[in-house]
C-alpha cells in the first residue's frame, strides 16, 4: 500500500507545477453550483439483489443543470463529483489528489473544451467507489477545478470512461437517483 500524503512533502507543488493553467478547469465548469451537505448522500442504501442506486443531487442554476454523486477515493471522502456523460475521461481536483495521496503517473493527456486545450497530468486510482459501488482501478486526469467559491465545490467529474463500464445507467433527475445495473 502506498504511503499517504501527510501534508509535509511537496505533493501540492508537484501538481501545481504540472498544471497547464487554472482556466482549463473553466472548460469543464460553467457557473457556480452549491450542492449541500454530503451526509444526504449516505441516507439511501441499495438493494443487493436489484439494480444498485446511488443518491444524486441535482442542482439547477442560471439555466444549467448539474448532477452530483458521492465518490470515495482511496478510502477517503465522499467527494462531490459532477456526473458528466460527455467527458471522455474522469477528472479529480488537484486538492483532492493531494489529500488522498494520488501520485502522478508521468503521463500527460490532452484535454480540450470551449475555452481552449492543453495537456494535464494523469494519476492512478487504485480504489474508488460511487456510493457503495466499487469501481475498477483506473486513471484520472488531475486539474485545478478551483476553490469552492470559484467552482461550486466540484471536486471531480465522473466521465464516460468509468460510466461505460456499466453498459447502461439511468439518471432520474426528479427523484435524485443514479441507477446502475446489478453485476451479471
Amino acid at each position: 500500500m502506498r504511503p499517504r500524503h501527510d501534508g509535509t512533502s511537496g505533493t501540492r507543488q508537484r501538481w501545481k507545477g504540472r498544471l497547464v493553467a487554472a482556466p482549463l478547469a473553466a472548460l469543464l465548469l460553467v457557473g457556480c453550483f452549491a450542492y449541500g451537505d454530503s451526509d444526504d448522500f449516505r441516507a439511501r442504501q441499495p438493494s443487493p439483489r436489484t439494480a444498485r442506486e446511488v443518491p444524486l443531487r441535482v442542482v439547477e442554476q442560471n439555466g444549467l443543470t448539474l448532477a452530483f454523486i458521492p465518490v470515495s477515493i482511496e478510502g477517503e471522502g465522499p467527494f462531490m463529483f459532477a456526473l458528466d456523460t460527455g467527458a471522455s475521461t474522469s477528472v479529480v481536483d488537484d486538492d483532492v489528489a493531494d489529500r488522498v495521496g494520488l501520485e502522478p503517473t508521468g503521463e500527460r493527456r490532452s484535454v480540450s473544451g470551449v475555452l481552449g486545450s492543453g495537456k494535464v497530468p494523469v494519476a492512478q486510482v487504485d480504489q474508488w467507489d460511487v456510493g457503495n459501488i466499487r469501481l475498477d482501478p483506473g486513471e484520472v486526469t488531475v486539474i485545478d477545478l478551483g476553490s469552492p467559491t470559484d467552482g461550486g465545490g466540484i471536486q471531480g467529474l465522473l466521465g464516460s470512461d468509468v460510466l461505460s463500464d456499466f453498459g447502461s445507467i439511468t439518471i432520474d433527475y426528479d427523484d435524485g437517483v443514479l441507477t446502475i445495473p446489478a453485476p451479471g
